[in-house]
């Protein structure tokens, strides 16, 4: 018996699955947005079932904070504000070596979403903002990509598969003119996150995944919804709006609309992510070499961190920042320019 047997021999043996849908699941190509909670299950989910080649995208690196609920990484990690995409990316090939695992640190906007999802066969949506996931839908949509939507908050989340289709419903079908604007909304660091409910939405959507690669006739049309504390389970069904902005009338709020330097506040964080116009390569013994008369530097391979005392900065290879300890988005970028000047 082959060690690629023996690994997936109880997937090949479940009725649903069997060795013709095995094979189906080893060429698959899956883009994960987000190594988050439900990001990092979900990968872990795939890479143990066989998935052929895996994209973990995320821009973001492992705080202690996130211990509680993301399942691949360490307290050490944590403490060397490791990539999550590399630490996650790591891992699971120690996991999984047959399969291709690819890491990517990288911010997903209008600028970068083709090249991040062109070359996949599905995309499985971890972000926690809504921004990212409104422009997902529609960039899967123009491309005739299907993606699963997933989101967790406090003890309740929720699920649905997007499909490609012309009476196929999108998310912006199930969300219809609800309000997009999440500065009011309550967010994980106002209101909290159970990790099993993140576990439980990452499982969902990890089925669904093997389903839609496989091309199963079981792929589920509802949305999922629930709630570990208050005990409930429901299906929705989600009806396709012919005058929908996105899969009724193409008319995209975010997809291709490419702009200048964008600013955004992150999500549990004292902190505003800066995104330069253009995407660039930065050399950090250059940077290192520039800042150290004003304060303290230090850089890996990925990032390059900076402290002059009060503002803190970690610097990503393609020119983009997280500001520590700064709340306001203009202030973000006065310091960005300051001491970064791309």
């Amino acid at each position: 018996m082959s060690n690629n047997v023996s690994r997936y021999v109880r997937q090949e043996i479940f009725a649903g699955i069997g060795k013709d849908g095995q094979e189906k699941i080893s060429k698959g190509r899956v883009a994960i947005i987000e190594m988050s909670s439900i990001g990092a299950a979900v990968a872990n989910d795939l890479a143990r079932s066989g998935v052929g080649y895996l994209k973990l995208i995320d821009g973001d690196y492992i705080e202690t904070a996130e211990l509680q609920r993301q399942t691949l990484f360490t307290e050490e990690e944590a403490a060397n504000e490791v990539p999550r995409a590399v630490a996650a990316c790591e891992y699971l090939r120690k996991v999984n070596s047959e399969i291709e695992i690819e890491p990517v640190i990288s911010d997903v906007n209008s600028g970068t979403i083709d090249n991040l999802i062109e070359d996949v066969d599905l995309v499985i949506d971890a972000t926690d903002s809504m921004e990212v996931r409104l422009l997902l839908n529609e960039a899967c949509h123009h491309l005739k990509k299907p993606w699963i939507y997933g989101g967790t908050l406090a003890s309740s989340g929720m699920t649905m598969n997007v499909l490609p289709g012309e009476n196929e419903p999108c998310l912006k079908c199930f969300l219809g003119d609800e309000q997009e604007d999440t500065g009011e909304q309550p967010t994980c660091a106002t209101v909290g996150i159970l990790n099993s409910a993140a576990s439980i939405v990452a499982a969902l959507q990890s089925a669904e995944a093997l389903k839609i690669l496989m091309g199963s006739d079981a792929v589920r049309r509802e949305l999922v919804t629930f709630d570990v504390w208050e005990n409930f389970f429901d299906l929705v069904p989600v009806d396709k709006d012919p005058n929908c902005p996105v899969c009724g009338r193409r008319d995209y709020a975010y997809y291709g609309k490419v702009t200048g330097s964008q600013t955004a506040t992150m999500c549990g964080k004292d902190s505003v992510q800066v995104i330069p116009t253009r995407e660039v390569e930065i050399d950090f013994e250059k940077y290192a070499q520039k800042l150290q008369s004003q304060g303290s530097v230090k850089y890996t391979q990925y990032t390059l961190d900076f402290s002059d005392g009060n503002i803190d900065i970690k610097l990503f290879k393609n020119g983009r920042a997280i500001i520590k300890h700064v709340s306001d988005e203009k202030r973000a970028k006065a310091v960005y320019a300051e001491y970064i000047g791309l």
